[in-house]
């Protein structure tokens, strides 16, 4: 292991198992960290487990990096925030039980070997330690370096996801991430899970938290993973149709296409196209995933805009386009060119490239400096400047004059 350490981690992670060993224990980097790091993948946090006090771990941690504690919890971890950004999780080695299935677990102080039987699958269930005299020994006790050369994801015991069923949306994770396959005992556990309902009484919270990854990790595979591994029916949602999985393919190109990131896009605009398209309730999906009030709203609007998309884009002016479109959101622009067709994609892309956000030259202030009172007139009148800016390239003087126009159109038609 030492070898696959480059110079900097070597400095960094020495530095860290020689300030916990100042507190009389020992430390160890555990379980994705060591598996990015044999994959040769990066990793942007550290965990690190100790077996003593993990507060007075992470507080070594700290001076010794010129970081900040950040947090403790009652599972025995703290965060050690670092100066240049990223973070070095520090837990105490401990084991697991589950007071029933699909509990949160009670912990106690454990040994490592202990610790790492708590893990989900074997390729996260192992450890390099980081201790004086022993730096870069990997501990290995569940096979996990033979499953990664195989690319293989298997869970340590048979009650993996019968104790934490959110387990099964990880292995749609993992799978995704790095290309790797379900051994043959994990899958037939899997679908004996999946037939049991297990995330059936899962909290939206928790299902919300896997997905929200599994969606902006691998957002073209993951409605599809889902449907085939039978976990929407797990979570005892309807089955996702053919047009939205394969409109789900397309997320990535549209994000592409409009120059929209989809960290926190991903989540409403898949779960919209599955709602819109499979003939789900967005408003109850998304209260049985407890999403926020943002993720909520973008899922609603995305299930209502492909399921009845505008009829006609084509041939609209530019100021007809953005009037049409201003009220669409990010989630509901990804998901609206994977359901449109050519020409209506290309008015799409124009308006969200070109038009978005645009705005007239003058304001309602200038409007009111001549004598015009606050009201819905000045809203109109604004309208009115900013499509004669779109369609006209007027003058911010040409846009005054249309609007005070339209103000005094309007006088003239009221009664």
């Amino acid at each position: 292991m030492d070898a696959r350490i480059d110079d900097r981690l070597r400095e960094l992670l020495t530095s860290l198992g020689e300030a916990v060993a100042e507190t009389g224990s020992d430390a160890w980097l555990v379980g994705g960290p060591v598996r990015d790091l044999l994959l040769g993948r990066p990793s942007p946090d550290l965990d690190i487990a100790v077996d003593g006090d993990p507060e007075a771990a992470a507080g070594a941690v700290a001076n010794a990096l010129r970081g900040q504690v950040r947090k403790t919890t009652r599972f025995m971890t703290a965060t050690v925030a670092l100066p240049g950004g990223g973070e070095v999780d520090v837990a105490r080695t401990r084991s697991e039980t589950y007071a029933e299935p699909g509990a949160l677990p009670e912990v106690r102080p454990a040994d490592l070997v202990d610790d790492l039987g708590r893990r989900d699958f074997t390729v996260n269930a192992m450890a390099v330690a980081l201790s004086p005299g022993s730096f870069g020994e990997l501990v290995d006790p569940h096979g996990g370096m033979a499953d990664l050369q195989a690319r293989r994801l298997r869970v340590l015991h048979e009650r993996s996801f019968e104790d934490d069923p959110t387990r099964m949306l990880r292995a749609v994770r993992f799978v995704l991430r790095l290309g790797f396959e379900l051994a043959d005992e994990t899958r037939a556990l899997l679908d004996q899970a999946v037939a049991e309902r297990r995330l059936a009484g899962i909290s939206g919270a928790r299902i919300r938290n896997e997905l929200r990854v599994i969606f902006e990790e691998a957002p073209t595979e993951a409605l599809a993973t889902l449907q085939a591994w039978g976990l929407l029916e797990a979570m005892e949602l309807p089955p996702a149709s053919d047009d939205a999985i394969a409109a789900s393919r397309l997320v990535t190109d549209a994000a592409e296409e409009l120059g929209i990131g989809l960290q926190q896009t991903a989540l409403p605009a898949c779960l919209g196209l599955y709602a819109g398209l499979s003939d789900v309730d967005g408003e109850r999906l998304a209260e049985r995933l407890m999403l926020s009030a943002q993720e909520r709203d973008g899922l609603v609007k995305t299930a209502r805009f492909v399921r009845q998309p505008p009829p006609e884009l084509v041939g609209l002016t530019d100021s007809e386009l953005f009037f049409a479109l201003r009220d669409l959101a990010p989630p509901a622009a990804i998901a609206g060119w994977t359901v449109l067709d050519g020409d209506l994609r290309g008015r799409l892309e124009r308006y969200w490239r070109r038009l978005r956000g645009a705005s007239a030259d003058i304001t309602g202030e200038d409007l009111k400096a001549l004598g015009h009172a606050p009201g819905p007139a000045l809203g109109e009148a604004l309208d009115v400047a900013l499509a004669a800016k779109l369609d006209r390239n007027a003058s911010p003087y040409e846009q005054l004059q249309a609007a005070v126009g339209a103000i005094e159109d309007r006088r003239g038609r009221q009664p």
